[in-house]
């Protein structure tokens, strides 16, 4: 017969498979990314997100989950609650102090939305996202209207200016077209976003050549040298005779 805990280990792993949780099966897999100070609430999302397709509800496992995707820096700013957490609640307690600790306001959103650093290399697409997320779902109004278009170059402002914003991502769309035309053409973007047929100037009064092809009524001076002849000789019918002298 075996000793008494040996007997208790086999029965522990004859009963292990059964009594085991599929939560802390799931998640030995789990790897969050390093926390996003700049954007909390997304990241949360997103932790959350792996945290339902691996079933794992315990508050525990969440909030030592969250812990270790902080940075130095991040988690000295929240020293005092990593080194003394509550009992209960670790992880909806801690989340809500990360998100007041680093959301940004509404009115640093606004203050945002008002001092834009410009379009920079970005396509305007990407300005558009940026003023979308700081907006946080608040309908666009005039002045996120005007303060998109005051970051984009001018010739496309002005082509923009009669778009229909109750799209945003619909203007962004046709001011990224615009925009990769000027960069890959160089051209004004007035004269690119012009109809075809517009775009070829009619033609102008065709300018008479320099040099006309010589003509048996010519002498001999303007017979080689053209109009850059200096003499000439009558009786002479080449047209505009002017520089050069009858000797």
């Amino acid at each position: 017969m075996l000793p008494t805990p040996c007997r208790n280990f086999s029965a522990a792993c004859r009963n292990g498979p059964e009594m085991t949780d599929a939560a802390s099966v799931h998640a030995v897999s789990l790897k969050l990314p390093g926390f996003w100070t700049q954007r909390p609430d997304l990241w949360f999302q997103q932790a959350e997100a792996q945290f339902h397709v691996r079933r794992i509800t315990s508050e525990d496992t969440r909030y030592y989950y969250v812990v270790s995707s902080l940075d130095q820096d991040t988690a000295a700013q929240v020293a005092e609650f990593v080194q003394s957490p509550p009992a209960d609640g670790k992880y909806t307690e801690f989340k809500a102090l990360l998100l007041r600790t680093f959301r940004l306001s509404q009115h640093e959103r606004a203050a945002r939305l008002l001092h834009l650093d410009g379009l920079g290399d970005r396509p305007p697409s990407a300005l558009m996202n940026e003023m979308l997320s700081l907006a946080d779902g608040h309908t666009p109004c005039l002045m996120f209207e005007q303060a998109f278009l005051e970051q984009l170059p001018e010739d496309i402002r002005l082509l923009l200016s009669d778009a229909d914003f109750s799209d945003p991502r619909k203007v962004a769309a046709r001011a990224d077209l615009l925009w990769n035309a000027k960069k890959v053409s160089g051209a004004s973007i007035a004269r690119i976003s012009q109809p075809r047929s517009r775009q070829q100037t009619s033609p102008g009064p065709a300018a008479e050549p320099a040099n006309p092809r010589p003509n048996e009524h010519w002498c001999f001076y303007h017979q080689r040298w053209g109009a850059e002849a200096c003499r000439c000789r009558p009786p002479c019918k080449f047209p505009g005779n002017a520089r050069a002298s009858r000797r």
